[in-house]
């Protein structure tokens, strides 16, 4: 029986009361984390030598600190705007400082990008292993509680509750327990009504959990990321795969910039067909990558529309819904999928349904139990019809022969019988979420109708083909599975998570499962984007590398490369082609020292140049690009809207630019020495009041102060 409690230090204690003081926990990723309660379990286990603890988990979220005062003065109110009460877990101050006690250990399989990259705690106890892997792995280090933010909603019959944000992991625990018959292991759910609640296989009932705890001290708002900015790198790369998704295909994209830059590039592409094709014109997308886009792409508005089966439901999957472009319903039966995908049948129920069914082999010539469950539960039949005796009844007791050898019988059923649309149609599978405040807000607001159409599921069945293989192939049709990396080799491996020292930045996460998947389904193509540069220890540095001693992805799944200076398709190319495909789309700067390197090794002739039209791969000409397209109100830095204020946004501006001028000791006396020059202008001002510098007490604000004022005189210009 489900014991229900409402403070978190009863729920710590009645865990230690069910599994003893040997605890192995297991936690979602991301936002699932019930921090207080997590919490409580590492105080106390620190505050007690003789508590063992584990938690295993991933994406343990942090707020944004900043290093540098200007970075400190500028969070502060913006985390109290976004962030509201959210309380951080205690733990990542530890790992971070290295400060762990003897009887206490974090694993994680995957971490927050680049904030762990110092911690030689993160880096020693990281576990590298597939997302789909993961509920297995926590479970054989012998996972004996399992502790998970849950919605809740009332009802006539009493509260039943979502696992919300994370699906993923739990559900998939669940199964492979119960497989097993691990018996030992206490489910723990904390409420939080702040969670947006999903339904499907996300709702479940009290009887699911061991330990329900409902503190209302305890509610806090979920993490949330700000929504960032879409620089001019971006949205070249954006464009480009925009014209890579086919009408009536499948989505997945995961999230960052550059997901934002595909997904408006997307938007546009469908709602200003004659802004988009000036954009493709402007920057010769379609001359210069023309062949790829006539056998795998498309740039025409969607029809279909399209579905998404993305391990994260991220926040441009909610633009595109409400652009009218993911649109396509999937339902969970494979006959009638592939009957819609064959355009035998449509979403409405048509008036010979029978008669298409029994043509093409999806139903039987008599109508069981099973087959009317069936065929009520996709709508084809009424719902207010029943069952009994072998007969199809109605709600005025006449009865309908279920027997299809008889054409009568058929006529019949259909006359009177079938409903007027499919039911259990949705547009997107995922397997966890995480956005902005409005993205959640977004969730909340959902009527019911219209949030069944998004489907929380475990990860093993979003990220593989296996267990359900029929289905997916025809619910995933024309799939475009489109993923960021850090590096590509000029064979086609990419590295997507760790750096070559072994230094881990994030995690394999689902990259390599939907890679695989690509090559394994028809018509689909995995797309990798990637900027070509970034600006090293040592200055800019290429992406585009002769050899990286760690790949994510091998280089035999090589497939679509995406750069800011063009689509490079490699499935199925020789070494050399791939080679003169990938040093195409890197940047000018370094595509002669990838040349040489390649003729030297023997993998490509001596004989090839660089094509004219790859010779000027350069961020000047990009930018020269990027200006003429924002004068076409085309490329907006915030194309969904942002979470800061005006002023912010220029104060943000104003940091970067500092940033980018002080990378060196010597790049930092010189530009303060010009920050010392500078006169300051009136137009700072606001900037000064906003970060407390207005009246400067010290050296550092004083130093501060007059950084800020130069790099905002320099920006008003």
């Amino acid at each position: 029986m489900t014991e229900k409690m409402t403070t978190i230090k009863d729920c710590v204690d009645v865990i230690i009361e069910h599994v003893g003081r040997e605890l192995i926990v297991g936690t979602p990723l991301g936002i699932g984390k019930p921090n207080p309660l997590v919490n409580a379990l590492w105080t106390k286990a620190k505050q007690e030598p003789d508590l063992s603890l584990e938690i295993c988990t991933a994406l343990s979220l942090q707020l944004p600190k900043g290093k540098s005062l200007l970075e400190r003065r500028f969070l502060k109110p913006v985390i109290e705007r976004i962030f509201g009460d959210y309380p951080e877990l205690d733990y990542i101050d530890d790992v971070v400082k290295n400060a762990i006690p003897a009887n206490m250990k974090l694993t994680e399989f995957y971490m927050q990008s680049g904030k762990m990259l110092r911690s030689a705690t993160a880096q020693r106890h990281y576990i590298s292993s597939n997302y789909t892997h993961a509920a297995r792995d926590i479970l054989d280090k012998g996972m004996n509680v399992l502790v998970q933010m849950v919605a809740v909603k009332q009802t006539p019959n009493g509260p039943v509750y979502s696992l919300s944000s994370n699906t993923d992991l739990t559900l998939d625990m669940v199964k492979i327990a119960k497989r097993k018959n691990l018996d030992n292991i206490c489910y723990v759910a904390m409420v939080n009504p702040n969670m947006p609640f999903m339904g499907g296989q996300a709702e479940v009932d009290a009887r699911f959990f061991d330990v329900i705890v409902d503190d209302k001290s305890a509610y806090f708002k979920p993490f949330a990321a700000p929504r960032g900015a879409v620089n001019v790198v971006d949205h070249h790369i954006g464009m480009m795969a925009s014209t890579l998704i086919q009408d009536g295909g499948t989505l997945q994209v995961g999230i960052g910039s550059l997901g934002d830059a595909l997904v408006h590039a997307t938007c546009v592409r469908h709602s200003d067909p004659a802004a988009y094709g000036a954009v493709l014109q402007q920057l010769k997308i379609q001359q210069r990558f023309g062949d790829v886009i006539a056998q795998s792409g498309d740039t025409k508005p969607f029809v279909q529309g399209l579905y998404a089966a993305s391990e994260m439901f991220v926040e441009g999957f909610a633009h595109l819904f409400q652009s009218g472009i993911l649109k396509r319903h999937v339902y969970p039966d494979a006959e009638i999928q592939a009957l819609i995908n064959q355009s035998v049948i449509t979403e409405q129920v048509p008036k010979n349904i029978i008669e298409l069914l029994l043509q093409y082999e999806a139903l039987d010539e008599h109508i069981t139990r099973r087959q009317f469950n069936r065929l009520q539960a996709l709508g084809i039949l009424k719902s207010e019809l029943t069952f009994k005796a072998g007969r199809i009844v109605d709600s005025s007791g006449q009865t309908f022969a279920t027997d299809l050898f008889d054409y009568d019988h058929i006529q019949a059923i259909q006359a009177h019988c079938l409903g007027d649309k499919l039911k259990q149609g949705v547009v997107l599978h995922a397997a966890f979420f995480l956005g902005s405040p409005w993205f959640y807000q977004w969730l909340h607001d959902l009527d019911d109708e219209t949030r069944t159409q998004f489907q929380m599921t475990p990860v093993g069945q979003v990220n593989e083909l296996y267990g359900g293989e029929a289905l997916d192939r025809v619910q995933r049709v024309k799939a475009r599975f489109i993923n960021t990396c850090m590096k590509v080799d000029v064979m086609g491996a990419a590295a997507s998570d760790t750096l070559d020292n072994n230094q881990v930045v994030s995690g394999v996460g689902g990259q390599y499962n939907f890679v695989a998947m690509a090559h394994a389904l028809e018509d689909s193509r995995s797309i990798l984007m990637l900027k070509s540069t970034h600006m090293g220890d040592n200055g800019l540095e290429s992406n585009v590398v002769w050899k990286y001693p760690y790949c994510t992805i091998p280089r035999h799944l090589r497939d679509i490369v995406i750069t800011e200076y063009g689509i490079a398709d490699l499935r199925g190319l020789s070494d050399e082609d791939c080679i003169k495909q990938m040093i195409s789309v890197a940047d000018s700067a370094f595509q002669e020292d990838l040349r040489a390197e390649a003729v030297k090794y023997n993998k490509l002739s001596a004989d090839w140049v660089i094509p004219e039209a790859h010779r000027n791969n350069t961020l000047a000409s990009l930018k020269n690009n990027h200006n003429k397209l924002k004068t076409m109100g085309q490329f907006p830095e915030y194309p969904f809207g942002s979470d800061f204020t005006d002023l912010e946004l220029d104060i943000i501006q104003a940091l970067q630019y500092l940033k980018s001028q002080s990378s060196t000791w010597h790049s930092k006396l010189k530009l303060v020495y010009k920050a010392w020059c500078h006169k300051p202008s009136a137009t700072c001002d606001a900037a000064l009041q906003r970060m407390g510098l207005d009246q400067p007490q010290n050296r550092e604000e004083k130093l501060s102060a007059m950084l800020l004022a130069y790099a905002f005189g320099l920006l008003s210009k």
